[in-house]
């Protein structure tokens, strides 16, 4: 653990240290602050996450989300997850880029977010929602690598690990989505290992910087597409005068002990 502790630290201090990190800084927050504002309904949020998983691109899943708002949004009666789950149930597979398993995905997503919100009354489901994002079990079950039988998303199958992070960071969580370029940026960093563990090693970053994961998230995605790897590299540590004389030993045994100094 400590030698963990001493690597985020270095790692922060190489990102804090760019001649270049308050404009990475700032360019991150701002991208940060635009797609908060834009996200949707939290039935939305569900909905885009699972046609996320259609492999389409951005603009067409996008294109699909503000179809259906626009074609069942109501004044008097907001998209709210219980309305949107009932409509998904009666619509066809068009809504679904013509996958039938994208819809029955999205309506156990949606049911099973439906049950959350029925537990807390009076609370907004975007503070349902958020409150699931950042929840203990949550966090314990992504950390133990069992997030498909998470209380909330139940067990529901067909989400891996970065569709599962789109929807806890898009639900309004202090966490952040591992994608290639997180990864490479972390690679150049000196981590290695699989997603779950750059995960870990991004929200511990994100501790040591002390600052939202989802912006270092995006500090993160920008540095790997970049390819970047000319971090700074953090001053040696230098040894005080005298320190050598009271240096640690082992004794016979194997046990450490202190040299003796002149005076003894």
């Amino acid at each position: 653990m400590v030698e963990l502790a001493d690597r985020l630290s270095e790692a922060a201090w190489k990102i804090r240290n760019l001649e270049d990190y308050d404009r990475r800084l700032e360019r991150a927050a701002q991208r940060f602050d635009e797609i908060s504002r834009e996200r949707p309904e939290p039935a939305l949020i569900v909905y885009e996450t699972a046609l996320k998983k259609s492999g389409r691109s951005e603009d067409e899943i996008r294109g699909m989300v503000r179809e259906f708002r626009e074609t069942f949004e109501d004044e008097e009666e907001p998209l709210t997850i219980p309305r949107a789950s009932a409509i998904m149930s009666v619509e066809g597979d068009g809504w679904f880029f013509g996958d039938e398993n994208l819809r029955v995905l999205t309506g156990r997503l949606l049911g099973q977010f439906q049950h959350r919100v029925a537990q807390y009354n009076y609370v907004e489901e975007r503070e349902v929602a958020r409150r699931w994002a950042d929840g203990y079990d949550t966090r314990l079950f992504v950390r133990r690598r069992i997030h498909e039988t998470e209380p909330v998303i139940g067990v529901v199958g067909g989400l891996d690990l970065t569709l599962f992070q789109y929807l806890r960071v898009a639900a309004g969580g202090n966490t952040l989505v591992p994608t290639e370029n997180v990864f490479r940026a972390l690679g150049a960093l000196g981590y290695e290992g699989d997603a779950y563990e750059a995960l870990a090693h991004a929200e511990g970053l994100a501790l040591h910087l002390e600052l939202p994961a989802p912006i270092v998230g995006e500090m993160l995605e920008d540095l790997g597409h970049e390819g970047f790897d000319d971090f700074p590299e953090p001053p040696s540590e230098t040894a005080e005068p005298g320190e050598k004389d009271e240096e640690v030993v082992p004794s016979e045994g194997g046990a450490a002990e202190e040299k003796p100094s002149p005076a003894d």
